[in-house]
């Protein structure tokens, strides 16, 4: 008995110990203190790993849960999953991460993991319709979110009873998502920072867009907002997104009011996929991203130099 003990504890020690790149989806998943499943290259991370390496991971570890755990139901998105640093004393700051056309919430499970093991409260959201849902709702249906995590700070049975800064909200997506922050903002103006990961955005007006087909067009007045802004973007986004010409992230930087805080990082070659995930293009996006969100969610003044130092890989550097 004592040795079938000591066989099956070796066992258990040299699983978690085996390298998270070796298991499949579902052992993945089994294992996610430890690991973590990176949608965009279908394999499993270790946490704090980086995906390549190119990544620091925070010193905090990361705890989650889900409307299955309690959490108020939200009416313009289907669900939510929110990741936490667990054993973090301060009172916590938020952000909704909002994924990719047709894209699940787990696609921005690695960047929830990310900005949690730095002290960040981030929630990844799934849209009613990932693939129809318009910029506009889906900047609804963060804006409901960000109030349901609210509802969290007051519910006994939360992981985050008494520890949020019902306050201090910021919003992130990618690709559609990246558009739907923005007019996120314009919704909301106590946000008090945007990250937009290669954005994509469709503004449709018939007055203001008059001239254009559709009545789809980018105009000023469409981002009219005061929230710091951060636009990472790709250079050859237009080669792959030839519809979206004046819909991209330097036309959302041009269009956003010069009194509002921005600042437009494009990625010397990058593609529409070039900030999906913290450790793409070298882990620089999601560096600049951590230091905007430290300095204008968390105010930690000590990072506003960090901000205006130009990535190596920038083919356009604006602030």
């Amino acid at each position: 008995m004592i040795k079938l003990l000591i066989f099956t504890l070796l066992f258990i020690i040299q699983t978690i110990y085996a390298e998270c790149s070796d298991l499949s989806q579902a052992e993945c998943d089994y294992w996610s203190v430890y690991c973590q499943w990176n949608t965009e290259n279908n394999v499993c991370e270790e946490i704090g790993g980086g995906g390549d390496g190119n990544v620091v991971y925070g010193p905090f570890e990361i705890g989650n849960f889900s409307q299955t755990d309690g959490m108020q139901e939200g009416s313009f998105y289907a669900d939510a999953t929110i990741y936490y640093p667990v054993e973090s004393t301060d009172l916590l700051t938020s952000i909704v991460l909002g994924p990719y056309y047709g894209g699940d919430q787990e696609s921005m499970a690695n960047w929830a993991n990310y900005f949690a093991s730095h002290g960040i409260v981030s929630a990844t959201i799934q849209y009613n319709d990932p693939e129809n849902d318009s910029h506009q709702y889906r900047a609804e249906a963060i804006i409901d979110l960000i109030g349901s995590i609210k509802l969290e700070n007051d519910r006994i049975n939360s992981p985050l009873y008494n520890r949020l800064n019902v306050n201090a909200f910021a919003t992130s997506g990618i690709s559609l998502s990246g558009g739907s922050v923005q007019l996120s903002a314009v919704l909301d103006s106590t946000l008090s920072a945007v990250v937009a990961l290669n954005p994509t955005i469709i503004t449709e007006d018939c007055d203001l867009c008059s001239g254009a087909d559709y009545c789809i067009c980018l105009v000023p007045e469409f981002l009219d907002h005061n929230v710091p802004t951060l636009i990472i973007a790709g250079q050859n986004e237009i080669d792959e997104l030839p519809s979206y010409d004046g819909l991209l992230g330097f036309d959302q930087y041009t269009n956003t009011p010069e009194s509002t805080d921005k600042l437009y990082y494009e990625i010397l070659n990058g593609t529409h996929d070039s900030a999906s995930y913290p450790s793409a293009t070298g882990g620089q996006p999601a560096k600049l991203a951590l230091n905007w969100l430290k300095y204008f969610l968390l105010g930690e003044d000590n990072y506003c130099d960090s901000l205006i130092i130009q990535p190596e890989n920038a083919s356009q550097f604006l602030t």
